[in-house]
């Protein structure tokens, strides 16, 4: 299960109803784990990043069967530092792509346009930059205190659905 979370970064709660047939496409043609039922009781679909996809297939046959037993489920692993694992190697995958690959700025905008019910330009323009507390730890640990709003929102929508650059960077990018 270590494993598994390390490469789909999902809540604690969401493995617990993972089915073998929750491996689907999203509406960018990209390969994803279903949330039936995310926080909130909400239908989400993470991304899958192409370098796990192979590890990450394994688990799903395609039927209703859970993926996790209950005595998978019982378990210590901090789940939660392993989503921020998830969540930064995803910026950085996006930040990398998006200053190396020319038009993949537009493309990438579009695909969080896609899948955002409410759209404003705003969210993903610019630079997102941390403050007050986290500004001193940020720093105090070497860590960026800007960060592109773009990528953030990126990993935002399509690896935590939390929809918020401030909750991303705070709890996911700067995982003290």
């Amino acid at each position: 299960m270590y494993d598994f979370a390390l490469a789909a970064g999902l809540r604690r709660a969401e493995y617990k109803h993972l089915r073998g047939n929750d491996l689907v496409v999203d509406e960018s043609g990209y390969p994803c784990v279903r949330v039936r039922r995310g926080k909130g009781g909400k239908y989400q679909e993470r991304r899958i990043a192409p370098e796990d996809m192979s590890f990450i297939k394994s688990f799903f046959d395609g039927f209703e069967n859970k993926v996790f037993s209950g005595k998978e489920m019982k378990n210590k692993i901090d789940l939660h530092h392993l989503r921020a694992v998830r969540a930064q190697r995803a910026y950085h995958d996006y930040l990398t792509r998006l200053e190396t690959v020319p038009d993949y700025r537009a493309q990438l905008t579009e695909e969080v346009r896609r899948r955002c019910k409410r759209w404003n330009t705003k969210q993903v323009e610019g630079n997102y930059y941390i403050r007050d507390n986290n500004r001193r730890l940020a720093l105090a640990h070497g860590l960026p205190v800007k960060y592109d709003r773009l990528a953030v929102m990126a990993v935002s929508v399509f690896h935590l659905s939390h929809w918020r650059c401030d909750t991303t960077v705070d709890n996911y990018l700067l995982d003290f």
